[in-house]
């Protein structure tokens, strides 16, 4: 009997980003192994009064920080995604970031590279970890059918 879960793993997740916001093409990070998305927050607005039932506060939602992002991946010292990395983040300006899931489900976003943390292990791989401010909103697109 087949189980209904339609869970998955992340294997295959893609990330990708333009060297700058006014490129045309996206290049894939090489060799990613982790990702932290960002997560949405809305501020809180108290909007208590004397009226306020109970005595208790009464918020409303305010302006939504898009959160930071973070991914880790294999580090090759002078390779292409150090590179990459690199000349955004010495732009200081937010260039376009996408995240193709492994179902084909797509999220775009622009993101302003604030960190890049090298880690360099005695008996282990070399690691890299990126950090960054998103800017704007986030774009989901559905997987394609097909």
């Amino acid at each position: 009997m087949a189980g209904n879960s339609q869970a998955m793993t992340g294997l295959g997740i893609i990330i990708a980003m333009k060297a700058t916001a006014a490129a045309a093409t996206y290049t894939d990070i090489g060799e990613p192994f982790e990702i932290e998305p960002p997560e949405q927050m809305d501020d809180e607005i108290e909007v208590s009064n004397f009226a306020s039932p109970d005595g208790f506060k009464e918020y409303i939602g305010g302006m939504t920080d898009p959160g930071e992002c973070t991914f880790g991946i294999n580090y090759i010292p002078g390779g292409a995604t150090e590179d990459l990395i690199f000349g955004a983040k010495a732009t200081k300006r937010s260039v376009p970031f996408k995240f193709t899931w492994p179902n084909g489900a797509v999220w775009s976003f622009n993101l302003l590279i604030r960190g890049f943390k090298p880690t360099a292990p005695l008996n282990d791989r070399l690691t890299a970890q990126i950090t960054g401010r998103v800017s704007g909103s986030i774009v989901r697109a559905a997987p394609s059918a097909g």
